[in-house]
């Protein structure tokens, strides 16, 4: 059985270490993984053997609180609530306890610092030189109460210790605790001995009072540092409205999120967030998916669409029947998935878990070292040291080490990276996965639906014996009306998408394998292949140049006769996606090889893979085809499988990096590492590039944690010794703080990680998306343009309408329109269009 748990009360690596090891040696206990970041616990365990119960018990026992998580119960928000609360919780303590210990700190600065070394006046009664009894006395009121407030060092600390896991809190603790025990012990011996030389040498209350205090310093900013990298899943909670209006019974309810269900129908007006997966069922409107998808402008939604929650609706009313809700929803399976790869644990985390684990007894050992080493110089006299010096010293090895720099190298950097892939629209399943996407070097792209859009589009028409391309159309749209054939529906939406009119159609006929036959207006219609026209003796050699090229391209050909004379060919192809080829050369940029994987013949193969950049090509393979494909290309190179269909899922498991489309099937996500939530191909390139910077990031502080760890205690050993230097166990105590602090805001750095070569768009706001206001609605004009067959057909018309003084356009391949914002004429307005090659069938007026 596998069972999550909370824990509270870690503050740095050896503490989860200490936990993980703990609880790895319970009978029954198969394995125990502790996440830092996370507050959290999965243990996996043989329930004959232990339970929970006994578990929790043995975490409790070494001074932490913990509980069993319910995983089935529990919603992503409140455990997403609860650790931004912990670290909220835990920065606001250590705020309090950091400014009340400052404020016993400075007058005993004054009294060390600038009276001792400086000569700052104080009462006669408490000068160190006329009174140093009373000097001593003043610090030690001091420095008690910095004790008192910052006793949850020497709780946790001592407790750990005798549990035989120390951790960074025993350090701590036991540095100040020997600091003030030996100035207590000097107070009772001076009135034995020389008071003054003994105030000025021997007291280290400042010592003990510095470190507690900057620790806890450091430890605040750390804590604000480490809850700052849930913003992002914050940004995606706060998108979830407490309250939705629903339709109920004709009526109009508000309700709570968590009372819709499936089925109901849900309203949402301007500017609200949409709150369930589902159907528009009424309403056009733009909607905003940045916040999912990572697209910064608004699309265009209406009736039948789906839509996802955490959308934001910017425009007219929206009426949508709800799908899924609660946990099934995208925003919370995006939540999910982002918490729980945010405290898995990478590769290289698990090999400094194993250093922070023994970190702290090695310091231990190096401080009692250091201490008995200088102690025998000290007592043969062959080094002038004395024994406040050799007290120094060692403690300057306690306070100084820094386990959690060590500890949070890893987590922090992977909880912000998956944050931010989670706003760019790209989720990582587990650190893992993160780590390994650096390495790729070879990307295999299923090609339906990965590179292509999945769907057949009517792409050309080419008309003969005089026929115009509206009468073919709609001739042949009414015909296909009537079939359930793939390449008939898409004839049937590109023509109602140029807007035709259906004549009336009888005695329709499908031939299997050929074509389809019906009377149309008075006339005898045919559409279909070369075999059927053949069959009723049209004669098609005219055509026959034009067909072999639009076949050498990939595309069916479908030819169209009336009365027994050829009027026209339709091409039809699964065309690439905007941004295929602008990723493929992406890959290349990046030293990444990709190939094409597809069922299809080696002729469409190559088409679309010319289209799209890629030189090697894999065709006609079947699912397992693919899954070997795979493993032959894993033999030479760090693998990814690109994919959406349940054909792909084998694959996507093999590969090194599986990474699936966000609009693919279930299937396919739930085989991948990595998922894609918006569908685009160019955040294949923003996931490597994102997991480059964070391994890059992940060294960095791991560098830092090293270097500083190995210069730094046997500077405070003493090595410096001989030429002076005697490090200072406040100097100490700043060290180890500030070098937490670095970590942590190095690894920050990542939440404002771009892409190479990202664009900076501009944010959807009222001023940009073209219904937002009333001013704007009075100047919309919708074109709708026939001809438009390609992206290449949308850039000269855009380029056309954009060079008139006083017009903003944007074409819509799909509706085969242009949305316009202008006062010009319409008659300027279709010039432009015209001289560019194409039609305009209609001018409206936008809403």
């Amino acid at each position: 059985m596998q069972q999550r748990f909370h824990v509270t009360g870690m503050t740095c690596a050896a503490c989860s270490a200490g936990i993980q090891k703990t609880v790895n040696k319970l009978d029954g206990v198969k394995k125990a993984e502790v996440s830092l970041m996370g507050q959290s616990m999965t243990v996996e365990y043989d329930e004959s053997a232990v339970d929970a119960e006994k578990i929790v018990a043995a975490v409790v026992a070494l001074g932490y609180g913990a509980a069993v998580a319910d995983g089935e119960k529990e919603k992503g928000e409140e455990r997403q609530e609860r650790r931004v609360n912990a670290f909220g919780e835990e920065a606001r303590k250590l705020k309090l306890r950091f400014f009340v210990s400052l404020g016993f700190l400075v007058p005993l600065f004054y009294l060390t610092m600038l009276h001792h070394m400086a000569g700052a006046p104080l009462p006669y009664f408490f000068d160190m030189h006329r009174c140093p009894e009373n000097f001593a006395l003043l610090q030690l009121i001091l420095t008690t109460p910095v004790l008192f407030i910052n006793f949850a060092f020497f709780k946790s600390g001592i407790r750990a210790l005798f549990k035989r896991v120390p951790n960074m809190d025993t350090l701590v603790s036991l540095g100040a605790a020997v600091s003030y025990l030996y100035s207590v012990v000097v107070m009772f011996v001076m009135p034995f001995g020389d008071a003054h030389a003994l105030v000025m040498d021997d007291l280290f209350f400042e010592s003990a009072a510095m470190v507690l205090t900057l620790v806890t310093l450091g430890k605040w900013l750390e804590a604000r540092s480490k809850g700052k990298t849930g913003e992002e899943i914050e940004k995606l909670l706060k998108l979830a409205p407490d309250a939705v209006t629903v339709e109920r019974g004709g009526e109009m309810k508000t309700v709570r999120l968590a009372e819709v269900a499936r089925g109901d129908i849900v309203v949402v007006r301007q500017g609200d967030s949409i709150p369930v997966d589902g159907v528009i069922v009424s309403g056009e409107s733009f909607v905003d998916k940045s916040a999912i998808t990572g697209e910064s402008l608004p699309v265009e939604v209406g009736e039948g669409d789906f839509v996802t929650s955490a959308s934001v609706n910017k425009g007219n009313v929206l009426r949508i029947r709800a799908e899924k809700v609660g946990e099934d929803t995208v925003l919370s399976k995006i939540v999910r998935m982002v918490r729980e790869a945010g405290t898995s644990k990478a590769p290289i985390e698990k090999a400094v878990d194993k250093i922070a684990g023994v970190f702290v007894p090695v310091v231990l050992g190096i401080a009692a070292l250091t201490f008995a080493v200088w102690m025998i110089l000290w007592g043969t006299g062959a080094v002038g040291v004395s024994v406040p010096e050799i007290l120094s010293m060692s403690i300057s090895v306690l306070v100084i080490s820094c386990p959690c720099a060590l500890g949070l190298a890893t987590p922090v950097a992977v909880m912000a990276a998956t944050g931010r892939g989670a706003s760019m629209g790209i989720l990582y399943k587990d650190a893992e996965a993160l780590q390994k996407a650096k390495n790729v070097g070879c990307v295999l792209l299923d090609k339906t639906a990965t590179i292509t859009e999945g769907k057949p589009r009517v792409t050309d028409i080419l008309t003969c014996g005089g026929y115009s391309q509206a009468d073919v159309l709609a001739a042949a749209g009414a015909v296909e009306r009537s079939s359930n054939h793939p390449l008939a529906a898409c004839l049937v939406e590109r023509a109602q998408a140029e807007g035709v009119s259906f004549p009336e159609t009888e005695g329709f006929s499908y031939a299997a394998g050929m074509g389809a036959a019906a009377r149309c207006a008075g006339k005898e219609c045919l559409i279909g292949n070369l075999r059927l026209m053949r069959e009723h003796s049209v004669e098609t050699a005219d055509a026959e140049r034009d067909a072999a090229r639009l076949s050498d391209e990939g595309k069916t050909v479908l030819y169209f006769a009336q009365n027994g004379k050829l009027a026209a060919l339709f091409a039809v192809a699964d065309v690439i996606k905007e941004g295929s080829a602008e990723a493929v050369a992406g890959l290349k940029e990046r030293g990444v090889t990709p190939v094409m994987l597809t069922g299809d013949s080696a002729g469409a193969a190559r088409a679309v893979a010319r289209q799209a950049g890629i030189e090697r090509v894999i065709s006609e393979v079947l699912p397992q085809d693919k899954l070997d494909a795979v493993i032959e290309s894993k033999k030479t190179a760090v693998t990814a499988m690109v994919g959406d269909g349940i054909n792909d899922a084998p694959a996507l498991k093999e590969a090194d990096v599986g990474i699936a489309m966000g609009n693919g099937t279930d299937v396919a996500i739930d085989s991948a590492d990595v998922v894609l939530v918006g569908g685009d191909l160019r955040a294949v390139n923003a996931a490597i590039d994102l997991s480059r910077a964070t391994v890059r990031n992940i060294h960095q502080n791991l560098f830092w944690a090293f270097i500083y760890n190995l210069l730094c205690i046997p500077v405070a050993a003493g090595v410096l010794y001989a030429v002076g230097v005697v490090l200072q166990p406040m100097y100490g105590a700043l060290a180890m703080s500030l070098s937490s602090v670095f970590v942590v805001t190095n690894a920050l750095r990542l939440m404002r990680f771009r892409p190479k070569g990202a664009k900076t768009l501009p944010a959807c706001t009222a001023e940009s998306c073209s219904i937002k206001n009333q001013e704007d609605k009075s100047m919309q004009k919708i074109i709708k343009i026939e001809g438009m067959s390609c992206m290449h057909c949308v850039g000269r018309v855009e380029s056309a309408l954009n060079a008139i003084e006083g017009v903003k356009a944007t074409v819509e391949l799909k509706k085969k329109r242009a949305v316009v914002q202008t006062d010009v004429a319409d008659e300027t307005l279709v010039k432009a269009i015209e001289d560019a090659g194409y039609k305009v069938v209609g001018i409206k007026e936008g809403k």
